[in-house]
């Protein structure tokens, strides 16, 4: 054998290797794509399926949006309304998708905060917006007209249960004096009471009737002070807290107490005048009875954040700690001769300006302290 021939032998053993060669990979590649058709095929079909449970969920939840009894209410990033449910329709028959947005357009603020009154047929409403990044937002809308209602009809149940309390308490304030006053005036239809006797009788019937007397003006005016339609004007409380002295003028002297006024700054509060200015004197008044004989009683005033807080300090004992959370409760009362109004009338000023006042006993003595909301400075 020649060369040339044994030169084309070999190159036809080397053509023959290759072609083994591609086709064993061309086999293998072969076997590859079958595999990720097999996998792909796979992916498809569970696509697929996500695909049909997603239309499935999309399609219960379009019908749980359609049926559920709270409007649902989908915005875009301009507050134009996308869609809407029945109920939002139910409830604003007049918004359409596209219209844009406006939550005083449809509704003004009802009594209580967070609560909306619909312009159209008056029912209210909660209205809670969801953000959604990028997209807009969703509304919720509750009709709560049922639970205002239920509201309105409690309250009214625990007006007429204080009612009920506070005719008791009367009724049981108002016996006691009623019934000496009827004993001391029976003793005067005896024949022979002699003179001084009858001139004394009368004159316990007519403590007992001043009593009297005294606890139904402490009634009507607990009765009477509240909030009223124009009730509340903005007064200046220096000239108020500048009166006081002169009115407890006479307390003061009687137990030789030293008043110790220590006011920093004037505010403007809402409220009434006359109403804050009987408060302040009844803490007064109360104080000099509880203070000891040359003691000090102070009355502080100065600004604490945003509040104008009044205190009035004594150095007597102070409530007793097992009575401490009745002391504001109408005919609640530690003394023979009380009514139990007075500090239930403060409280009702306070409350009725939108401020709070707490009883407090520490180192500085018996301390009653009003917090009241700064309308402006002085």
């Amino acid at each position: 054998m020649n060369a040339d021939e044994r030169q084309l032998r070999s190159a036809l053993e080397h053509f023959n290797s290759v072609t083994d060669n591609l086709i064993q990979a061309y086999q293998l590649l072969e076997a590859q794509v079958a595999e990720l058709n097999v996998k792909l095929q796979v992916a498809n079909d569970e696509l697929v399926a996500k695909s049909v449970a997603n239309e499935q969920l999309a399609a219960k939840l379009s019908t749980l949006l359609q049926v559920m009894p709270a409007g649902v209410l989908e915005l875009d990033e301009e507050g134009r309304v996308v869609a809407l449910n029945a109920a939002v329709q139910s409830y604003l028959p007049g918004l359409l998708p596209g219209a844009l947005w406006q939550l005083e357009e449809h509704f003004h603020s009802g009594e209580q905060e967070g609560v909306y009154v619909s312009k159209q047929g008056g029912q209210h409403f909660t209205v809670l917006a969801c953000p959604l990044p990028g997209t807009g937002a969703f509304l919720l809308m509750v009709d709560v007209s049922k639970l205002h209602h239920l509201h309105q009809q409690l309250a009214q149940q625990e007006r007429l249960a204080v009612m009920g309390r506070m005719a008791a308490s009367l009724a049981h304030q108002i016996r006691t004096p009623l019934a000496t006053a009827l004993l001391y005036a029976a003793n005067l239809q005896r024949d022979d009471l002699p003179a001084d006797g009858r001139s004394r009788f009368a004159g316990k019937v007519v403590n007992r009737l001043q009593a009297l007397e005294s606890l139904v003006q402490d009634m009507l005016r607990f009765v009477r002070i509240g909030p009223t339609d124009g009730g509340n004007e903005p007064f200046a409380l220096m000239p108020v807290l500048a009166e006081l002295e002169a009115v407890i003028g006479p307390q003061l002297q009687a137990k030789q107490l030293q008043w110790q006024p220590q006011i920093d700054g004037d505010a403007i509060v809402a409220g009434r005048r006359s109403d804050l200015l009987g408060a302040l004197v009844n803490l007064l008044e109360n104080a000099c009875e509880h203070a000891p004989v040359g003691s000090r009683l102070t009355l502080q005033a100065r600004f604490e954040a945003e509040f104008y807080v009044i205190r009035v300090i004594d150095q007597g004992k102070g409530v007793p700690e097992q009575v401490e959370s009745q002391i504001f409760d109408p005919f609640f009362t530690t003394r023979a001769n009380g009514t139990g109004l007075g500090l239930a009338i403060v409280k009702r000023v306070v409350e009725d300006m939108k401020g709070q006042i707490h009883y407090l006993r520490d180192s500085r003595g018996t301390v009653f302290e009003l917090l009241l909301p700064v309308q402006a400075t002085v």
